[in-house]
């Protein structure tokens, strides 16, 4: 009797020594717009997903010790998704808003952007800011930072599209006045051979500046913990830097 108790005792530590540890075949469903470069899109060459936040949650996910699967949507469906639990963890270049954590929890800032305007070559003469833009027809993303921004500028008509990629293109096509979007990925998108062979110029100077974190479920301390956690590890080994210089150049 004394044996089957040390037996079961034993049974009993080692069920709650391994609930301690982290499961090394966990992984984590994350959603992402794919389409969305230098952040994250499908390397038509490898066929894999690719971009700057690819880069850092592959770097965190090893520190942090699990792995994880893309789910592919559109932006308007990530904190949706979230909610729902659908997702674990939403990472798409997010700007953290007040607007979107009420809805959402997010990790610290990991990335500091600011939205620009982007125009025609033939109508950048005649933009120098936003009062420029009054009246006029605007491209943007749908859910995204900047078309927020577009629709509070008085007598502007919105015009939005599923990815960047598409506005720009309207852009060119003079479809559109201009667009008002992040900077690194109007300025990745310029250095592109698509962007390249478009008549599209940035404005100078920013409208705002924003920071990117990554969304989990309202409430999920743990896990935003855990994901906090890696991240720190990956700047304090000097990876984020290796990641930021591959897609963005010197940090200024």
């Amino acid at each position: 009797m004394l044996i089957k108790k040390m037996v079961a005792a034993a049974a009993v530590a080692c069920v709650l020594a391994g609930a301690s540890l982290p499961t090394l075949a966990e992984t984590l469903r994350v959603g992402s717009e794919t389409v969305y470069p230098p952040f994250e899109f499908l390397d038509s060459q490898s066929g894999k997903y690719a971009g700057f936040d690819i880069d850092l949650f592959d770097a965190m996910a090893k520190k942090g010790g699990f792995t994880y699967k893309i789910r592919s949507m559109g932006l308007d469906a990530l904190l949706p998704a979230l909610m729902t639990n659908s997702i674990d963890v939403a990472l798409s270049a997010l700007t953290i808003t007040p607007e979107r954590s009420k809805k959402v929890d997010f990790t610290k800032s990991y990335y500091k952007s600011g939205l620009e305007i982007m125009t025609h070559k033939d109508y950048a003469p005649h933009v120098k800011g936003v009062k420029d833009l009054k009246g006029k027809t605007l491209c943007a993303e749908i859910g995204s930072a900047g078309a927020l921004y577009s629709s509070k500028i008085p007598g502007v008509k919105v015009r939005t599209f599923n990815s960047a990629a598409e506005a720009f293109l309207e852009i060119n096509q003079k479809g559109c006045y201009a667009i008002i979007n992040d900077k690194p990925v109007n300025e990745y998108f310029l250095t592109q051979k698509a962007g390249k062979s478009m008549s599209l110029t940035t404005v100078p100077g920013l409208l705002s500046r924003d920071d990117y974190g990554i969304a989990v479920k309202k409430g999920n301390k743990k896990l935003k913990a855990r994901l906090e956690k890696a991240y720190d590890a990956v700047v304090a080994d000097g990876t984020y830097q290796k990641i930021y210089e591959k897609w963005f150049g010197k940090q200024q």
